[in-house]
């Protein structure tokens, strides 16, 4: 059996685990920003934490494991190419980020959610503010397009600097136009 295809195979099961645990999170957190009932809002929360936990974890584990010993196998350095500077970057920075803002919004929109079930029947603006920041309503919507800007670097490997920088700009860019629309569309969407 060749190590390096099975390297890939798990890289690629990585992302598959990692893109759609990010989507399913990105889905139950667009259904929480639609919703009016607390409880509907409580669970979404709870499948943000399901999703996150079971999913995305592991799936930036496996990738990030296959990754190292994937460059290994090849034989480049870590830091020579542009495009695997910018993968590797964009992974740690996505990891940290993913594990320490993303966990902290997702475990007080969790805690939240559940304190108001128990002490209130209706969903408040209130109490959507206490459960989600802007900052970590920005760090949210940032992972899709920065995990597509991982995938980017990794399947076109892009020789320049500039198409690195350029995909990263334009991530920031939708990152920004769903911030300032998303929440917004989604709650007019729903009356």
């Amino acid at each position: 059996m060749d190590y390096y295809i099975l390297l890939k195979f798990g890289h690629i099961i990585g992302f598959t685990l990692l893109g759609g645990g990010l989507l399913a999170v990105w889905v139950s957190e667009y259904q929480g920003y639609r919703t009016n009932d607390l409880k509907e809002f409580a669970e979404c929360a709870r499948y943000t934490a399901i999703f996150y936990d079971f999913l995305v974890i592991p799936g930036a584990l496996s990738v990030g494991v296959t990754g190292f010993f994937l460059v290994k196998e090849l034989g480049i350095g870590f830091f020579e190419e542009p495009w695997l500077i910018g993968m590797w970057g964009l992974f740690v920075f996505e990891f940290i980020e993913g594990n320490t803002l993303t966990r902290i919004q997702f475990r007080r929109t969790l805690r939240r959610s559940k304190r108001a079930s128990e002490e209130e029947d209706v969903l408040t603006e209130e109490i959507r503010d206490e459960a989600r920041s802007l900052i970590n309503q920005i760090v949210h919507f940032l992972d899709i397009p920065i995990l597509i800007v991982i995938i980017y670097c990794g399947t076109v490997r892009p020789g320049s600097w500039t198409y690195v920088l350029s995909a990263i700009a334009i991530a920031l860019c939708v990152t920004a136009l769903l911030v300032i629309f998303v929440p917004r569309l989604a709650r007019v969407s729903d009356r």
